[in-house]
């Protein structure tokens, strides 16, 4: 892998980890444009995700700092909502940890495949654009809350369906507010994140990218990560999440019919 390729794939991770897009389905069609075999790019990936993780550390870190602190106050109270909300961290994460291991191999046999990514884009767009529906400012989180949201975070292993995307969408659609909609959506993908980088880790058998791509990929992914997941807050703030389903409407239909045209499936042509 070229040094070049890996600040574009970098620069891709930051900008779609973040940004609801699904950073997922354009590192499929990054690869399939940039001429990268999927299987060679392990490394890369798990790499881009640790940047983009430590990206949401730097963008929360008060956030992460007052529930740690505070599930160790004196007070019963804070210390209680500080569980609380520690305890729906780890319960939405759940669903996202059932498919991921349950569903291993097929979920690495779609990223093998630009047709299922284009296509989830365009699901995505449907996302997007639903999260318009109902803005509500008020609305506070809770446990049934919280479980939808863990289960959309478990739709969006599918690449193409972004994460960001989804869960905030379903979150404000469901009646949370704006500000804690994008807080919560950001703090459970930190367990998704680094557990997705762990367990693709493991799959690890030998490493052929350069440890300067490597570096160049990290921090790429990292400085444009915090740069995106402050400009999507700032979306998702004023109310205009669904911007962005233009974009993932454009780019999945795009990609059908390059892939449609150019490159065609084996399924419409079998010889």
């Amino acid at each position: 892998m070229e040094l070049l390729q890996s600040i574009l794939l970098g620069i891709i991770q930051g900008i779609t980890e973040f940004i609801p897009v699904s950073s997922s389905g354009h590192l499929v069609l990054g690869q399939l444009f940039l001429g990268i075999e999927p299987h060679e790019n392990i490394v890369m990936e798990v790499v881009l995700h640790l940047g983009t993780g430590i990206a949401i550390i730097i963008v929360f870190w008060k956030d992460i700092l007052h529930l740690v602190k505070n599930s160790f106050s004196p007070d019963h109270q804070i210390r209680n909502e500080a569980l609380k909300y520690n305890s729906w961290i780890i319960i939405g994460s759940i669903p996202a940890a059932i498919v991921g291991i349950g569903f291993k191999d097929t979920i690495d046999a779609n990223f093998s495949n630009p047709y299922i990514s284009a296509s989830m884009l365009i699901v995505t767009a449907l996302f997007l654009f639903f999260s318009s529906m109902r803005n509500n400012t008020e609305g506070k989180l809770t446990l049934y809350k919280v479980i939808a949201i863990g289960i959309f975070q478990a739709f969006a292993i599918t690449p193409g369906i972004s994460r960001s995307g989804s869960t905030i969408a379903i979150a404000l659609l469901i009646g949370v507010s704006r500000k804690e909609s994008g807080r919560f959506s950001f703090l459970l993908s930190l367990p998704a994140v680094f557990g997705a980088g762990l367990l693709y880790a493991s799959d690890i058998t030998e490493i052929t990218v350069s440890a300067t791509s490597l570096f160049a990929g990290f921090i790429f992914s990292l400085v444009v990560g915090v740069l995106s997941l402050k400009l999507l807050l700032n979306f998702v703030r004023r109310g205009k999440l669904y911007y962005f389903g233009y974009y993932c409407a454009a780019v999945g239909v795009i990609t059908l019919i390059y892939l449609t045209v150019f490159t065609p499936s084996p399924i419409f042509n079998p010889s």
